[in-house]
């Protein structure tokens, strides 16, 4: 009966999750590559002995356990590699490097990721003069090792505030560059359509972009838990993209699928191709493509294995990159949390939009409260009141911003016209996180330096989760 169960989904999912796994732990410790070769090659002569047999279950907890070898193999060879373009640190050096991300600014500050070597390093200076992508600087400078937080991004090292900073020439992707381009006339159309604060709050919703926020209001954000609005990362690009679907969904599948990836694709370039946001789009992509062939979605596989495919590219990401924990956590709790909370009887009183959007909130909330409260050191009491009333109407208010930045760029009257109905929404927006933001218990502060209850807090979720599944013997699609 058990082998019967145990099929070959689960022994995919098994390997997957091994490797993912192994990646974690590989990350945090540091094993010697001939034992995990030894290891490696005693698994593979166990799995051809027992595939032999009729136990299924030994054949995916040895399948488990080569992922977990092969994680942790990848991990430290990734390591190594990264060891072998580590420049020289704590002394100063003349260094020409190349600009190859867009320009972060932020109050009197800017931030630059450069080309260095083999390596990328960041350059933290005065907002001016400004440098743009394709710019080759010549400085003088202090080289630190950077904080674990930059690995994902390859940023190896650090510079602060040098003294004199030359540009010497320009060898940039002119893709890349028009990207950037239309990036920055989208934002400087968004500032002559729309008033302060306004227009940097739009900024922030499609760009995430902070330059010109008032600390205020950051702070609001904070006190109520909705930071995330503003921080273009997977966990409220997976939100919106399920709303845009579920919306054009009303009309026909071809409609939701191609009009979603119309906007999933303007959405990514709009940003910057920011790893985040191309990861969550990727991830809903696949998921439009197979409700449109009208195929059986694995749902449990299809998360794997991208997160699989991103670790190849970047082990580090899963240790280090919030972006790509908020992400895939939020997306886990949409698929498979939000159905089980909509099963609720207590909601069956709602209408069914409000049942949607309650199960979708609170399931995404619950997922990354955990990974919220280690990095932030905050907890807001009144973040899933307040997130259920704004989100949904998040996807309308970032889809006007977008025709205000677009016909601002063309006919700015036009754009002018949308910003007057983007005004009544964003006001909106901030009327409700300033309000509860003066609640005096709106929000805690509860910092936690230790990570090992991490784990334990999602296996217990996990488990809840399989035990409501196994009952209902349901297959949720999010679309």
């Amino acid at each position: 009966m058990i082998n019967q169960v145990v099929g070959k989904s689960y022994l995919v999912t098994a390997t997957l999750s091994g490797f993912i796994v192994g990646i974690f732990f590989g990350n945090l410790i540091g094993i010697d590559l001939w034992w995990l070769l030894g290891i490696s090659l005693g698994l593979i002569i166990a799995i051809v002995i027992m595939w032999c047999g009729q136990s299924t279950i030994w054949r995916m907890v040895l399948l488990i356990l080569i992922g977990l070898t092969v994680g942790l193999s990848y991990s430290n060879l990734w390591a190594i590699h990264q060891k072998s373009s580590q420049p020289s640190y704590d002394k100063e050096q003349s260094i020409e490097a190349q600009i190859v991300g867009h320009p972060d600014a932020s109050g009197a500050q800017t931030n630059y990721v450069l080309k260095y070597g083999k390596a990328k390093i960041r350059l933290t200076t005065g907002r001016y003069p400004e440098y743009h992508y394709g710019d080759i600087l010549k400085f003088k400078g202090t080289l630190k090792e950077s904080y674990p937080y930059f690995y994902h991004q390859g940023i190896l090292g650090q510079v602060y505030n040098p003294e004199k900073i030359e540009k010497i020439g320009f060898d940039g992707n002119i893709a890349n560059k028009t990207i950037y381009q239309i990036r920055d006339k989208f934002e400087e159309s968004l500032n002559k359509s729309l008033s302060e604060p306004y227009a940097s709050f739009a900024a922030g919703l499609i760009l995430g972009s902070k330059r010109n926020i008032p600390d205020s209001l950051m702070s609001d954000f904070n006190r109520t838990g909705t930071t995330h609005i503003v921080a273009v990362s997977g966990y409220n690009v997976t939100i919106i993209i399920t709303y845009i679907a579920l919306l054009l969904g009303i009309f026909s599948r071809k409609l939701k699928f191609w009009g979603s990836l119309v906007i999933i694709l303007s959405f990514i370039i709009m940003t910057g191709a920011s790893a985040s946001v191309v990861r969550a789009g990727v991830l809903a992509g696949l998921v439009l493509l197979g409700h449109y062939e009208g195929r059986r979605i694995n749902m449990t596989i299809l998360i794997a294995l991208t997160a699989t495919v991103m670790l190849l590219f970047n082990p580090f990401a899963l240790n280090y990159d919030i972006g790509f924990q908020l992400s895939f956590l939020a997306f886990i709790g949409l698929v498979y949390l939000s159905p089980q909370i909509a099963g609720l009887k207590t909601l069956k009183i709602l209408p069914k939009f409000l049942q949607t959007t309650f199960s979708e909130t609170m399931a995404a909330q619950i997922m990354v409260f955990p990974i919220l409260i280690y990095y932030f050191g905050r907890v807001s009491v009144i973040s899933p009141i307040v997130n259920i009333l704004i989100l949904w109407i998040i996807p309308l208010t970032m889809a006007v911003v977008f025709a205000v930045g677009l016909f601002g760029i063309i006919w700015l009257s036009v754009g002018q016209i949308f910003g007057y109905l983007d005004w009544v929404l964003l006001k909106y927006i901030i009327f409700v996180i300033q309000g509860f933001s003066k609640i005096s218990w709106a929000s805690y502060n509860l910092k936690v330096d230790s990570w090992w209850w991490l784990p334990i807090i999602y296996c217990l979720i996990g488990l809840l989760i399989f035990k409501n599944r196994k009952m209902s013997q349901k297959e949720y699609e999010p679309y």
